[in-house]
């Protein structure tokens, strides 16, 4: 199996700064049930070149609000993770990163659990919507 659909420990957006940051200057965008919160910062020359795998970083949630059972919440999360991990390639394929640093996370807001074909394709949605944004700047 090749290594493109993976969603590896450098993927994730684990700074709290980041996540920080992330929630507090980010832009949205809403594909119910999923809501994309994104941040696009540009990289200095001065900064050492990163890697591919910092340059894109993406996290999920699901409220507690919402879902009072953590088993429910970690589905979700679970079934979130996959469909990102799945559209990844073709999201990396389409925008332009040069020089760019994007931080992304997904946002769980229905109540009710949908099959994982139908938050896939709401993920599929909202990276395209992303990748039209990305292009344009």
């Amino acid at each position: 199996m090749s290594k493109v659909f993976t969603y590896q420990k450098t993927d994730k957006l684990k700074s709290r700064k980041q996540t920080q940051h992330l929630f507090s200057t980010g832009q949205a965008i809403n594909v119910f049930p999923i809501r994309l919160i994104y941040t696009i910062e540009p990289i200095t020359s001065s900064t050492i070149t990163p890697s591919l795998a910092s340059l894109l970083q993406a996290g999920v949630g699901a409220p507690s609000r919402t879902f009072r059972k953590a088993v429910q919440r970690n589905r979700v999360k679970r079934l979130l993770r996959e469909a990102y991990r799945l559209e990844k390639p073709n999201f990396l394929s389409q925008a332009s990163l040069d020089h760019k640093r994007v931080n992304l996370f997904f946002l769980y807001t229905d109540g009710l659990v949908l099959t994982q074909a139908v938050i896939q394709a709401k993920v599929k949605e909202a990276l395209a919507l992303l990748v039209t944004k990305l292009n344009k700047s």
